[in-house]
């Protein structure tokens, strides 16, 4: 199983809440991971929706696994309790949100172009409250 993997089981099991932090993963992964490998991953993999704090896993191509909601806070994208078409809007989200930063992050005066996502409402704002309840 990969670290994710095993968030989103946690995540599927209620042992975790929706938006939770390293401190609430710590008790369930420390026999697997480092505590080095807890704290650093999830930001690494994440990114905010303004594309302002991007991972560094993500800035050098791979998917973002959560949103970055709060300091310290995050929210897998693909939730177990999401139906499978949100799952897939949120992949699609997460992909292009990551297109349209690391393009801003180059200087590209046209971020959008080119993106190779479609997602049709990229600026939306986080759909859930920071609880983790549809607005």
């Amino acid at each position: 199983m990969s670290f994710w993997g095993d968030i989103y089981n946690l995540r599927a099991q209620g042992l975790i809440p929706p938006v939770w932090q390293t401190a609430d993963i710590r008790p369930h992964l420390l026999g697997p991971y480092t505590p080095n490998s807890i704290s650093a991953i999830p930001s690494n993999a994440s990114m905010t929706r303004d594309g302002k704090a991007i991972g560094d896993y993500v800035k050098h191509g791979r998917d973002a696994q959560a949103w970055r909601v709060g300091p310290g806070e995050f929210r897998l994208v693909t939730d177990p309790a999401d139906d499978p078409a949100t799952q897939d809007a949120e992949r699609q989200r997460a992909k292009a949100y990551a297109h349209l930063a690391l393009a801003a992050a180059a200087g590209n005066p046209e971020p959008l172009a080119g993106t190779p996502y479609s997602y049709d409402r990229p600026f939306d704002s986080l759909w859930c409250d920071h609880d983790g309840a549809p607005e």
